[in-house]
């Protein structure tokens, strides 16, 4: 089986907004547990100084009218480097059957001054997965898991290269692509573009910036 990653590009300004900010970058992933039972994972990069939008819990949707609020798993969180914290929230769910399923979370804090979305800081922070469970049984799958964190800088005029390190627990192949980032109720952030000179290498995950300006 091929799966497919759906990276969104960003990039952070310096900030001077006394708004609350917070999210950098996140990702939603799920194990398969057993039957139609799966542990999800919410990975979230945020602004560590903006400890008035700090999260101890998440709510996820699970794509079946259903929601949980998932508790963080690390403590307070994980202090990196450059002000950023690495958030991990868990949770179960049981699903009543086969089927299409997005699994969702959204929240009101993203940082500011993003150059490539219009005013970034009112716009609400959202990520997504799918998870497809095969309606003729016999195959229950897992989604790829992402190594290494979306915190590198791109410098002025060099070239810059980001890979997230994907593996994949089932051993499917993997495919790339960059797609719109998202805001409220998983709409297209404002007048969002992705940069000139950016590229995502389909079979690799080489995101390539060639350069920034």
């Amino acid at each position: 089986m091929k799966k497919f990653l759906a990276l969104a590009l960003f990039l952070v300004g310096v900030c001077t907004s006394a708004i609350a900010t917070h999210n950098r970058a996140g990702e939603i992933t799920y194990r398969h547990l057993g039957g139609l039972k799966y542990e999800a994972t919410i990975t979230t990069y945020t602004k560590e100084s903006s400890q008035q939008a700090d999260r101890n819990v998440l709510t996820l949707l699970w794509g079946d009218g259903h929601s949980s609020d998932l508790p963080r798993t690390n403590g307070n969180g994980q202090s990196l480097v450059n002000d950023i914290k690495k958030n991990i929230y868990k949770g179960e769910h049981t699903y009543a059957g086969p089927g299409n399923y997005i699994m969702s979370m959204e929240d009101p804090n993203r940082v500011g001054n993003i150059i490539n979305i219009t005013g970034s800081i009112n716009v609400p922070f959202y990520i997504q997965t799918k998870l497809v469970i095969n309606p003729f049984g016999g195959e229950y799958n897992s989604s790829p898991v992402l190594n290494f964190p979306p915190i590198d800088d791109a410098c002025l005029n060099k070239l810059f290269i980001h890979n997230p390190g994907a593996t994949d627990p089932d051993g499917d192949s993997l495919s790339y692509k960059l797609i719109d980032v998202r805001g409220s109720n998983g709409e297209k952030a404002p007048q969002y573009y992705i940069p000139a000179n950016v590229t995502i290498n389909a079979i690799t995950g080489n995101l390539v910036w060639n350069t920034p300006q």
